[in-house]
Parts: structure tokens; C-alpha cells; sequence
């Protein structure tokens, strides 16, 4: 697949990493990689596993898989996601979706939603643990499988508030330096 001027200019205002800065992280941002990975995976769809319903050795799966796609991006766009974060977009965009995804998601909906709505009324954090512990899984696992709430995370570009508490947090941790206060984990 050739990089075209066109992508380039969309990627740069959808704020993808095209070696230059981003401009517009989020939601536009989503939609570029989404666009960009040009697929859709539904393992109810496919089950293109090593022996999965309809794996057969040597047959090219109907979807780009992840370590592809991930590969594509760098070679050929410039950009330079995780795994796990190119998995997260690709589930917030609709374009990703196992039982497991499923699963955590409809967990979350039930763990957050209002008890009078048949929910736990769970926080959001107390959720992702009782999931965890519910599968078995690290909590990590169980975020990594739940689409973004509001902003994609860790962009060059942040939003106002997120510069906002950085400046908070340096201002934060000179102080407690200045005052020999022994910080951890940056807190």
C-alpha cells in the first residue's frame, strides 16, 4: 500500500505520527486509523485462530491481523502505535471485536450501569477490578479490551486539561523536591 500526499495531510490533522506534529488527537484520530486499517474483524464472523471454525493452513485470513496492520502503519505511514493501543483504537472504532472484547464490555455496562437500572453502580476503576477478578484476568487485560471513554491517551497533542495537569504534577514534584519530601511512583 503507497503513502499518498492526501494520507499524509489527513494523518497530520487526525493526528497520527507521520514525523512531524500532531494536531488533532481523538475521535478524528480514530476514524484515520479505522479508515486506514480498511476492515472490520468479528471473530463471530471468522475464526481465523490455529484451528478456529474455519482456519485452514495456508489460507490467507478475509482481515489484516494485528501484528500486520501494526507493521503497515510503521513501514508505511510513519506511525507508531503498541499493539495493545492499536487494538484499543481499532475496538473504540468498531472495526475490532472478539468474545472477549464483548464480554468485558457488557461486564462494564453491567458493573457501571445505576443499581436502579439493574447495574451494580460501580466506578469505573472498581469495575475493571471486578472484572479482572471475575475472568481472571490482569487489569490491564481488561482495559486494553474496552474502547476509549473520551480521548485517546498518550498523543503529543493533549487537550488543554491534560496540559493542565502536567504543568500541576512538575509544579507538584519541584516542590516536594525543594522541600526533600520523598515521592513515589511520582505521587
Amino acid at each position: 500500500m503507497q503513502r499518498t500526499e492526501a494520507d499524509t495531510r489527513e494523518g497530520k490533522r487526525a493526528g497520527a505520527d507521520t514525523g512531524k506534529h500532531r494536531e488533532i488527537p481523538g475521535r478524528e484520530y480514530v476514524a484515520f486509523i479505522c479508515r486506514l486499517y480498511g476492515d472490520r474483524y468479528d471473530d463471530r464472523e471468522e475464526d481465523c485462530r490455529t484451528k478456529g471454525l474455519d482456519w485452514e493452513p495456508g489460507v490467507k485470513a478475509g482481515h489484516k491481523s494485528m501484528g500486520a496492520f501494526q507493521k503497515e502503519l510503521e513501514e508505511v505511514y510513519g506511525i507508531h502505535l503498541s499493539r495493545t493501543k492499536l487494538q484499543k483504537i481499532l475496538i473504540t472504532g468498531g472495526c475490532w471485536s472478539t468474545e472477549r472484547s464483548r464480554e468485558i464490555q457488557w461486564l462494564y455496562e453491567e458493573y457501571t450501569s445505576l443499581k436502579e437500572k439493574g447495574g451494580r453502580g460501580l466506578s469505573g476503576d472498581a469495575a475493571v477490578r471486578e472484572i479482572a477478578r471475575h475472568l481472571g484476568i490482569s487489569t490491564v487485560s481488561v482495559t486494553i479490551n474496552l474502547p476509549y471513554g473520551k480521548v485517546v491517551y498518550g498523543l503529543e497533542n493533549n487537550s488543554s486539561n491534560a496540559r493542565r495537569i502536567d504543568r500541576w504534577r512538575a509544579k507538584k514534584k519541584g516542590a516536594a523536591r525543594s522541600v526533600g519530601v520523598c515521592l513515589v511512583d511520582g505521587v
